[in-house]
């Protein structure tokens, strides 16, 4: 016990109550931000419930010519409609949390209060995936459903396979969540950080995982490592071949990085 008669269990307490409050007030800076929540459900749900909508609708009016909604195919398009969407929210939310506080003008405010700078940084990333995975939990019931109710006189989805497809929406939108968190925290700007993820997500890392010119070295990209999340009934052949574990650990390489250059750049900037 110190000298102010708390002991190490009660300091550990308060340690952990002051951290539930601050990633508490990150979430609700995040929540108030209704334009930003607003887009994200529609980019997260909406995209979703628009794809099975007018695709159940065109299979009613000419089945002849259009397949079912739902089924393994309609599960893989609508797979790769999450990730795209999805992708794009998560990196929205991830600049919100990661960048604004600079952005607004109080970081300052908030490194005077004495709080640790690592610990401003490190609570942003839950209350960022808090959101996301929430959202993105929010889809992928959207998709599993649309994908067994639409799926006609085809075979509706295996359990093992929505599960195993469940688990790829969740690494994928969590990795993008903090890459999106550490690099704007790194480079104090959200757009320039939408702008660079946006670039790289939906177009370089494209062009990459497909130059095979680049051999092996094309399995340390995020993109081919989320890829192979997917299952091959799912999302066709891989592009790059790699396994389970090598994918984990590109990502968990990608997330740690991008954590490690935002929590450096935040412990350095100035008040």
């Amino acid at each position: 016990m110190n000298g102010t008669g708390v002991g190490p269990a009660g300091e550990k307490g308060t340690t952990m109550r002051t951290i539930a409050r601050m990633t508490a007030a990150e979430l609700l800076k995040l929540y108030r931000r209704r334009a930003l929540m607003a887009w994200s459900v529609v980019l997260f749900v909406g995209g979703q419930i628009m794809f099975y909508g007018l695709g159940a609708m065109q299979h009613a009016a000419d089945p002849a010519h259009h397949a079912p909604a739902g089924g393994p195919r309609g599960l893989a398009n609508a797979m790769m409609l999450v990730s795209y969407l999805g992708g794009v929210a998560a990196v929205m939310i991830g600049t919100a949390a990661g960048g604004g506080d600079t952005a607004a003008g109080v970081f300052r405010d908030l490194a005077s209060t004495g709080r640790s700078r690592i610990a401003l940084f490190a609570v942003r990333v839950p209350a960022a995936l808090l959101v996301t995975g929430v959202l993105a939990g929010l889809s992928f019931a959207v998709t599993a459903t649309g994908a067994i109710v639409f799926a006609g006189s085809g075979t509706a989805p295996s359990a093992a396979v929505l599960a195993q497809c469940g688990l790829a929406v969740a690494v994928t939108i969590g990795v993008t969540t903090v890459l999106a968190v550490g690099l704007s925290s790194l480079l104090s700007s959200r757009s320039i950080t939408i702008g660079l993820l946006l670039c790289w997500t939906l177009a370089l890392a494209r062009v990459l995982e497909h130059a095979t010119g680049l051999g092996s070295l094309r399995a340390a990209l995020s993109i081919a490592a989320e890829d192979r999340l997917v299952p091959v009934s799912v999302g066709g052949a891989y592009v790059v071949p790699t396994s389970m574990w090598s994918a984990a650990l590109v990502l968990l390489a990608w997330a740690a990085v991008a954590l490690a250059a935002g929590a450096w750049q935040t412990a350095r900037r100035d008040a």
